[in-house]
C-alpha cells in the first residue's frame, strides 16, 4: 500500500498541539490500536489529543509540526512553545540551553530532558550539564509538560520536562527518505524503512533508520588555516514483537548512537570585531574541536493485567564519551607562558593580538576528555479503581538509576611565532590540574499520582515523588601533581504537588495546579559541603485554559514560582561546573545562595481564515506570547568571580530570561502548494545577574560574558510541493532577512545567530 505525503493539517499546525482540546476515550481497550500511547510507549504526551489530559500547560509537536521548516534546531522548535526560554550557542542547535518559566538554563540542566520515556542526559545525577542532546531532526515529536504532571518526571522538577520521541515502528511496511542541500555545503540525509507484519506467533515489527549530516559551517576563521563546521551519524535500530496472548503484551527493543565532531569552539569575539563582522573565528581557535560518541538503548515489555490495570517495565542504558579540545589560556611574549583568559584579556592589544594570530605569544589548550554512563529499570503500574462515585486512575513509578561521570584530563602548549604559527613539544601528561576526577551516584525514585474523576466534568490530581541519592567521588588518584580525595553521602528529596481539571463545556477546558519541585546537587559538591548543600527547592502555581470552537483554537496559562536555595553555578560556561581546587561559593548562611522568583504569562490564538470561510484553502495564523519577569529575591556571589550571578541583587534580573517573546506563523495551502511564514522575536535581557551594560563583573573587571544580550527578530520561509502523493519538493528560507544578532555571550563572549541559508530538498514516502 502507497503511503502517502500530503499533509495532515493545516498550516502552520503548531498551534494544535499547544491548543487543541483532547477528546474522550473509550474505556475499552481490546486492540493494541485502542490503547493510550502513554501507557505502552515512552510518550508522556502522547497525541494532540493527549494534550487536555495534563493537568497543567503542555504541548505535543508532531512530524508534521517538525517538517514544516525542516526545524533541525531544537531551539527553533522550542521558540514556537510559549513558557520555553533557548540561549543557543552555535547557530545549529548542538549546544541548546533550555529553561521552563524562568529556571536558570544552563546546559539545559534543571531540566529533565528524556527520549522516548528514558532520561538522555548522559549522568542526570552525578552531572546533567553534559555536551549531549538528541537530534531534533530524526525526532518524530516533541513533548513538553509544565505544571504538577512533571512529578512522574525527575530528577529535576523545577521547571519541567522534554521528551523527544524516536521515529516509531511503522503500522505497515513504510520507506522514507528525505535528503537536502544547503548553503555553507549542508547535507543531509535521513532515511528508515520498517513495518509490521502478522505471524503465528503475533505481530513483529522492524525499523531500521539512518540519519547524516555535515557542513563547513559559517563562521570564518580568521589568520589561520581551519575548519568550523560538523559531522553528525546516528543509526538507529527498533525491534518489536507482540505475542498472540490472552492479555495484550508487547516488547520493543532500541537500539541507536551518534557519531558527532564539531571543529567547534567556546571563545566569541569582541563586541568591536562582532559589529565588523559577527562570523568571524580567531586564529586562536584554529584547533578547537569536540568528539563525541553516544550509544543508547532500552528493552521495554508492556502487559494488560486484565481490564483495569497494566505494567511498563523498561530497561535502558546510556554511554557517552566527549573530548573538547579547545582554548584554555594565552600569553604574551613578555609573560613567558600561557596563563591568561583570552575572553578576560582581549581588550588589550597584546594580547588581542596574539588571539589573532598576529604576534609572537604562548597558547594553551585543554583536552576536557570524559567518560559518561548511566543504566536503570523502572516499572510502572497503573491501575483504574471506582470507589463509590469517584472513578481513580492510579499510577504507581519506581525506578533504579546509576550514573557516572569520569573526567582525566590534559593540556597541550603551543609556542606561537611573529606569523601566527605553532610548534609543540607535544601533549603534557593528564594531571590533577588539568582533572582526575570521577563521580557516581545511585538513585531509587517513586512516585504515586492518582487520578481522581469527581464527576464528568472535574478530575484532580494529587501526586508525590522521592528520591533518594548516594553519592560518591574521587579525584587525583591517576594522577601525581595533587593529592587524591575521596568521600561518600546520601541525599534524599520529596516533591509533590495537586493538580486540576475542569471541563466547563464541550470546547472549554479550565486547569490549575499548585506544585513543589526541586533540582538536585552534584556528588561532589554535596559531600565536600559536608551534607549542608540543599537541593534547590521551588513551589509554583499556574492557572490556565484551553478554548477550541470551529476554526478558532487559543490556550494561556498564569505561572508564578519562588525557587529557593539557589544552588549557584561558579563556571557558567560549561553549566555545573564542580569547583575547582580553592574555589567556593560565598554566601551568607550555608553553602546554598539566593533566592529567585518568576511571574508569567503564557498564551496562544490560532485562527484558520480558510476554513472559517469553507474555502477549498487553508489559511491559518498563529500568534504565541510569554511575558515573563524572573528576578533574584536575594543577593548571590562567588569568591572567585566566575560564575555570571555573582554581584547579583534584590530586584536585578535573571540572566538569558526576557521580559518578552513573541512567535507568529502564518501558512497557505492550496492545492499541490503549501508555504509557511514564522517569525520570532526575542526581547531583549542581561548577560549577568549583575544586571550592568558593560562587558564588567561585579568586581569591575574586565569580562566579555558580562553585559546586555540585544533583542533580535528573525524568521523563517519554507515552499513545500507535493509533485506526488508519494514525493514532495521543498525550499526553505532561514533567517529571510538576514538579521545579525547576538544570542549570548556565553561560554566566552558575544556569538551570533544563523545568518541567512538556503535549502533545497525532496521527500519521499512509499
Amino acid at each position: 500500500m502507497r503511503k502517502s505525503l500530503k499533509f495532515r493539517k493545516s498550516v502552520p499546525a503548531v498551534v494544535a498541539g499547544i491548543c487543541t482540546l483532547g477528546v474522550s476515550v473509550g474505556s475499552a481497550q481490546d486492540a493494541a490500536e485502542e490503547l493510550d500511547p502513554v501507557l505502552v510507549s515512552g510518550a508522556i504526551v502522547g497525541s494532540k489529543e493527549g494534550v487536555n489530559k495534563i493537568t497543567g500547560s503542555a504541548t505535543y509537536l508532531d512530524i508534521d509540526d517538525l517538517r514544516v521548516h525542516s526545524i533541525s534546531d531544537i531551539n527553533s522548535a522550542l521558540r514556537r512553545v510559549p513558557g520555553v526560554y533557548v540561549r543557543p550557542e552555535d547557530g545549529y542547535g548542538n549546544f541548546p540551553n533550555i529553561s521552563l518559566r524562568g529556571i536558570d538554563m544552563g546546559r539545559s540542566s534543571k531540566v529533565t530532558i528524556m527520549e522516548d520515556g528514558i532520561l538522555a542526559a548522559p549522568a542526570p545525577y552525578s552531572a546533567p550539564s553534559a555536551y549531549y542532546s538528541p537530534n531534533m531532526e530524526r525526532m518524530s515529536g516533541l513533548e513538553v509538560i509544565k505544571g504538577s504532571s512533571q512529578v512522574k518526571y525527575g530528577p529535576h522538577t523545577t521547571g519541567g520536562a522534554i521528551n523527544y520521541l524516536s521515529t516509531p515502528i511503522p503500522e505497515e511496511v513504510t520507506t522514507y527518505s528525505k535528503i537536502y542541500y544547503g548553503e555553507f555545503d549542508e547535507m543531509v540525509g535521513h532515511i528508515y524503512h520498517g513495518g509490521k507484519k502478522d505471524t503465528d506467533s503475533g505481530r513483529i515489527g522492524y525499523l531500521v533508520e539512518g540519519y547524516y549530516r555535515n557542513t563547513e559551517g559559517f563562521k570564518e576563521l580568521q589568520g589561520a588555516n581551519g575548519e568550523t563546521g560538523f559531522t553528525r551519524s546516528e543509526p538507529m535500530l527498533k525491534l518489536s514483537w507482540e505475542p498472540n496472548t490472552s492479555n495484550y503484551q508487547s516488547l520493543e527493543l532500541k537500539l541507536g548512537s551518534t557519531d558527532f565532531d564539531a571543529n567547534e569552539t567556546y571563545l566569541g569575539i569582541t563586541d568591536d570585531d562582532f559589529k565588523a563582522n559577527p562570523y568571524a573565528r580567531y586564529a586562536a581557535t584554529r584547533n578547537d574541536m569536540i568528539n563525541t560518541y553516544a550509544s543508547r538503548g532500552y528493552l521495554r515489555h508492556f502487559v494488560e493485567l486484565g481490564s483495569s490495570a497494566s505494567l511498563k517495565t523498561t530497561a535502558y542504558f546510556t554511554k557517552f564519551h566527549r573530548n573538547w579540545f579547545k582554548l584554555d589560556k594565552v600569553g604574551t611574549a613578555a609573560d613567558g607562558k600561557a596563563g591568561q583568559s583570552a575572553y578576560k584579556v582581549w581588550n588589550k592589544a597584546d594580547y588581542l593580538s596574539v588571539i589573532k594570530g598576529q604576534s609572537a605569544g604562548f597558547i594553551r589548550l585543554k583536552a576536557n576528555n570524559r567518560d559518561y554512563s548511566a543504566q536503570g529499570i523502572e516499572s510502572i503500574l497503573n491501575y483504574d479503581l471506582s470507589l463509590g462515585s469517584l472513578e481513580n486512575q492510579i499510577q504507581l513509578g519506581v525506578r533504579y538509576h546509576n550514573d557516572d561521570i569520569d573526567r582525566h584530563q590534559w593540556y597541550h602548549k603551543y609556542d606561537q611565532d611573529d606569523l601566527g604559527g605553532w610548534s609543540s613539544a607535544g601533549p603534557d601528561a593528564p594531571s590533577g590540574a588539568a582533572g582526575d576526577r570521577h563521580q557516581d551516584t545511585d538513585a531509587w525514585s517513586l512516585y504515586l499520582e492518582d487520578s481522581i474523576a469527581i464527576n464528568d466534568q472535574l478530575s484532580i490530581v494529587p501526586g508525590i515523588r522521592y528520591e533518594s541519592m548516594d553519592y560518591s567521588y574521587d579525584q587525583n588518584t591517576r594522577t601525581s601533581d595533587k593529592s587524591p580525595a575521596a568521600g561518600s553521602g546520601d541525599l534524599d528529596v520529596v516533591t509533590g504537588g495537586v493538580g486540576l481539571s475542569y471541563d466547563v463545556h464541550a470546547g472549554l477546558n479550565l486547569f490549575g495546579s499548585i506544585y513543589h519541585g526541586s533540582s538536585l546537587p552534584g556528588p561532589r559538591s554535596y559531600i565536600r559541603s559536608g551534607g549542608s548543600l540543599d537541593e534547590e527547592s521551588s513551589m509554583s502555581y499556574e492557572l490556565g485554559y484551553r478554548y477550541q470552537k470551529e476554526a478558532f483554537v487559543t490556550t494561556g496559562a498564569l505561572f508564578y514560582s519562588e525557587m529557593k536555595d539557589f544552588i549557584v553555578p561558579d563556571n557558567l560556561g560549561s553549566g555545573f561546573e564542580e569547583f575547582q581546587e580553592g574555589e567556593t561559593v560565598l554566601v551568607d548562611n550555608g553553602p546554598n545562595d539566593g533566592e529567585i522568583s518568576a511571574v508569567g504569562l503564557e498564551l496562544q490564538v490560532g485562527y484558520d481564515f480558510g476554513t472559517a470561510s469553507g474555502a477549498d484553502y487553508s489559511l491559518p495564523v498563529t500568534v504565541g506570547i510569554t511575558w515573563t519577569e524572573a528576578e533574584f529575591e536575594s543577593g548571590a556571589s562567588s569568591a572567585d568571580g566566575e560564575s555570571i550571578f555573582s554581584g547579583a541583587k534584590s530586584g536585578n534580573s535573571v540572566p538569558y530570561i526576557p521580559e518578552f517573546q513573541l512567535h507568529a506563523g502564518i501558512g497557505l495551502e492550496v492545492g499541490k502548494f503549501r508555504l509557511a511564514l514564522d517569525g520570532t522575536y526575542i526581547d531583549d535581557s542581561y548577560a549577568s545577574g549583575f544586571n550592568e551594560g558593560g562587558p564588567f563583573n561585579y568586581a569591575g573587571k574586565y569580562d566579555s560574558r558580562y553585559g546586555e544580550v540585544p533583542s533580535y527578530f528573525v524568521a523563517d520561509f519554507s515552499v513545500h510541493y507535493a509533485a506526488t502523493d508519494n514525493t514532495n519538493f521543498f525550499a526553505t528560507a532561514r533567517n529571510i532577512f538576514d538579521e545579525e544578532y547576538v544570542v549570548g555571550r556565553l561560554p566566552q563572549g558575544p556569538r551570533p545567530g544563523m545568518p541567512q541559508q538556503l535549502l533545497l530538498g525532496v521527500e519521499t514516502q512509499f
